[in-house]
């Protein structure tokens, strides 16, 4: 009996502990990222969610390592992240902008998820949170460790910046600096010593020294008791200056009347330039006066420009007839051609047959003859036509800018006109031969 009953509680245990959670009221599923360079607190299944740092809303499923791939410009990257899959209670609703990181307690233990902010309702939830570096002390401390201590940190940096043997380190630009100096403080010692004659000091006790013996030569120079001195010359040449001024003006007083008479002579001749010639050569440039050079010459160039004036209408008008008659000359050496290759084939046709000078052409000749004629009617009527259109390009041509016909161009369309009239005309007396020998 004891036995029966305790195998009865035990199933009745177990089948409470079995359909407990089938009871319990699930949340829903949230995935959060954590990137491994960050870190994240030590968590396991069973991790609890805390949402403000005070209330447990939530349980941790499940802790794995995965491998994300994102895309960008550059192209494609992978990167390790932590995936936290958890199990949060229906009431707290997160959005896209919602802000999660893990912690854990100050002394040690294990970690939670900590929901620091469910972020705003105009950002919906669209796929896996990003969550945030872990925010307990210790990982705070790895942090810093990691900064300090780790390959490229604060103090890998202040090693190689104190480290003379590195090119650009702070410790090896200062020595290079202190050498340089160095360097230009030997190189201002070399130019400031005064034996050396290649030193700056040097140079300028040379520029002194010649500055000295210049300024001597310059005193030596201007000694008047000297006689090769500069100042001496001076004195000599102006002496001699002098001297000659005395003997001009001995000259002058003897030959001043010689002088008085040349000035006289000097002054009527300008006089009789100002009072006759001036006054003939004012008169002859005149050119109102009707007998005055210049008159005469304006009078010459106007009969010069008169005439060119009248050149210049010959050559237009010369122009002008050549263009209109060249249709005309070029239709007379056509037929002077024409009636030289007619007259050849006639004594041809003479010499051939010269009976035909005595009894002349037969009856059938007649007829044909008169084909022929009324053929060439058709061909010289033709030929007027086409003699009137050039005739009329040429007068096109000749037009001026605006258009306007003269009157030599009017008679000379009245004249293609005519022409026209006459054409048509031989073209209807040859139409009318034509038919009558038809019939």
């Amino acid at each position: 009996m004891g036995l029966t009953v305790i195998v009865v509680l035990g199933l009745f245990l177990g089948t409470i502990i079995f359909l407990y959670p089938l009871f319990h009221a699930r949340g829903w599923e949230l995935e959060i990222h954590f990137s491994h360079e960050h870190g994240m607190a030590p968590l396991k299944s069973g991790s609890a969610v805390i949402l403000g740092g005070s209330m447990e809303v939530g349980r941790v499923r499940e802790v794995r390592v995965e491998r994300e791939v994102t895309y960008s410009l550059d192209g494609q990257e992978e990167h390790t992240v932590f995936v936290v899959m958890a199990e949060v209670n229906k009431d707290v609703k997160l959005h896209g902008n919602c802000q999660i990181t893990t912690d854990q307690p100050a002394i040690g233990g294990n970690g939670f998820v900590s929901i620091l902010n469910v972020g705003t309702p105009d950002v919906p939830l669209t796929g896996p949170i990003q969550g945030l570096p872990p925010q307990s002390l210790a990982a705070a401390i790895g942090t810093l460790s990691r900064r300090l201590l780790s390959e490229g940190g604060l103090i890998d940096n202040l090693d190689q910046a104190l480290d003379p043997s590195v090119e650009g380190s702070v410790l090896h630009k200062v020595l290079v600096s202190l050498d340089d100096l160095n360097a230009m403080t030997r190189e201002l010692r070399a130019q400031m010593s005064p034996e050396e004659q290649e030193a700056l000091f040097g140079k300028f006790h040379l520029i002194l020294d010649d500055l000295n013996a210049t300024t001597s030569a310059l005193r030596n120079e201007m000694a008047a008791d000297k006689d090769a001195a500069l100042l001496a010359k001076v004195h000599i040449a102006l002496d001699r200056l002098s001297q000659g001024l005395e003997e001009a003006t001995a000259m002058l007083k003897e030959d001043r009347p010689l002088i008085l008479d040349t000035l006289v002579s000097v002054r009527n001749a300008a006089q009789t330039v100002d009072r006759e010639l001036l006054a003939a050569l004012r008169t002859e440039l005149d050119a109102a006066n009707p007998s005055s050079l210049m008159a005469q010459l304006h009078l010459a160039m106007g009969r010069v420009n008169a005439s060119l004036e009248d050149l210049n209408a010959m050559t237009s008008a010369s122009e002008r007839m050549i263009v209109l008659s060249k249709p005309t000359l070029e239709k007379t050496l056509g037929n002077f051609e024409e009636m030289s290759e007619q007259m050849r084939l006639a004594s041809q046709e003479v010499l051939l047959n010269p009976s035909k000078l005595i009894w002349g052409p037969g009856r059938q000749r007649e007829e044909h003859l008169l084909v022929f004629q009324a053929a060439r009617n058709f061909a010289e009527a033709a030929s007027q036509l086409d003699d009137a259109a050039g005739r009329l390009e040429a007068v096109l041509k000749t037009l001026p800018p605006d258009g306007q016909a003269t009157a030599a161009d009017s008679e000379e369309l009245k004249s293609i006109h005519e022409a026209v009239r006459a054409a048509f005309q031989r073209f209807e007396r040859a139409e009318e031969v034509l038919w009558d020998k038809l019939k």
